[in-house]
C-alpha cells in the first residue's frame, strides 16, 4: 500500500504527458491543410530560345501532361496560336508515359520575320496569345513564356545606314497610254466583226454551189475511146489500148484482156466495134456500182 502511494504521482504524471502529446499532434494535425489533389491535365507552353536573332528559327512547344486515370490523352486537344510567329514547317507531336501520367509534346519550328519581331538596334518582346488545351468539357488556357527577338541591325548602322530604300510605291508608268490601247482594241475588233459580216455571206454562197462530181481514170479513157472512134486507126488503138491499162489497174480484170485483143487486132478496130466497146464498159460500169 505504501508503494502504490509512492507511485502514484508518478503515474499522474504519465498520463499528464500523454495527454498534452495527444492534444499537440490533434492541433498540428489540424493546423495543416490537406494537399490539393493532383490536377488531371496540367500544361506548359514555351520558346526556345529565349533570345534570338531576327529571322532566325526558335522552337515552341506545348507541354501537357496527362492522367490517363482520369483522362484519356487521345481526347486531348490543343490549340496552338503563333502569331507573329511563322510556322516552318507541320508540328510535331509525341507522347510518352512517365511516372503514371502521359506527356503529350507539340513542337513547332518556327521564325519571325514580321515588324512586330523588328527593332531596329535593340530587341523586341514576342507576345503569343495564350495556347488552348481542351478535353471534354474542360478548358485550359496556357501562357507563353517571354521570349526576346534581337534586331540584326545595331545602333551604328542605324547612325551610319548604308542601305537606303523607299517605302512609296512609285507612279504608274506606261510606254503607250492604256486608254488608248483599250480604244484601238474595240475598234479593231468592230471592224473585224463588220469584215466578217460582209465577207461571210459571199463564202457562203460559195459553198452553196453543189461540187461538181470528180471524174475517175476509167470515165475519161473511155471518152477518149469515143473521141478516136472518128479519129485514124493509131488514135482508135493508142485509146482501146490505154483502156484496157485502166481497166486493169481499177480491177476489171474480165475486161482488161477484151479491150486489149480489140487493140491489138490484125485488122485493127473499126468504128462500130470502139463505139461498142465504150457502151460495153459503160454497161459494166454502172451495174458494178
Amino acid at each position: 500500500m505504501t508503494r502504490a502511494r509512492r507511485l502514484a504521482p508518478f503515474f499522474v504524471a504519465l498520463v499528464v504527458v500523454a495527454a498534452v502529446v495527444t492534444l499537440a499532434a490533434t492541433r498540428d494535425r489540424l493546423a495543416t491543410p490537406a494537399p490539393e489533389p493532383r490536377a488531371a491535365v496540367t500544361a506548359r507552353a514555351l520558346l526556345r530560345p529565349r533570345v534570338s536573332l531576327f529571322g532566325s528559327a526558335m522552337r515552341a512547344e506545348v507541354r501537357v501532361r496527362v492522367d490517363p486515370k482520369r483522362v484519356d490523352p487521345r481526347r486531348v486537344r490543343v490549340t496552338v496560336p503563333l502569331e507573329p510567329l511563322t510556322a516552318l514547317a507541320p508540328a510535331r507531336i509525341q507522347r510518352q508515359g512517365s511516372g503514371g501520367r502521359t506527356l503529350v509534346r507539340i513542337t513547332y519550328r518556327v521564325h519571325c520575320v514580321l515588324a512586330a519581331c523588328s527593332r531596329p538596334g535593340g530587341q523586341a518582346t514576342v507576345t503569343l496569345r495564350p495556347a488552348v488545351v481542351r478535353w471534354g468539357a474542360h478548358r485550359l488556357a496556357v501562357p507563353w513564356e517571354p521570349a526576346t527577338i534581337a534586331s540584326r541591325v545595331t545602333a551604328g548602322d542605324l547612325a551610319h545606314p548604308t542601305l537606303r530604300y523607299a517605302t512609296d510605291v512609285p507612279a504608274r508608268a506606261y510606254r503607250i497610254d492604256p486608254v488608248v490601247v483599250g480604244w484601238t482594241s474595240i475598234g479593231a475588233a468592230a471592224a473585224l466583226v463588220l469584215a466578217l459580216g460582209i465577207f461571210a455571206p459571199v463564202k457562203v454562197r460559195r459553198d452553196e454551189r453543189p461540187d461538181e462530181p470528180q471524174r475517175s481514170d476509167i470515165d475519161s479513157a473511155l471518152d477518149r475511146v469515143v473521141a478516136s472512134a472518128d479519129g485514124s486507126q493509131a488514135d482508135r488503138r493508142s485509146a482501146i489500148g490505154d483502156l484496157a491499162l485502166v481497166l486493169e489497174r481499177e480491177g476489171f480484170g474480165e475486161l482488161a484482156p477484151l479491150a486489149r485483143r480489140i487493140a491489138w487486132s490484125s485488122g485493127g478496130p473499126s468504128r462500130q466495134v470502139t463505139s461498142e466497146l465504150a457502151l460495153l464498159v459503160r454497161a459494166a460500169l454502172e451495174v458494178a456500182t
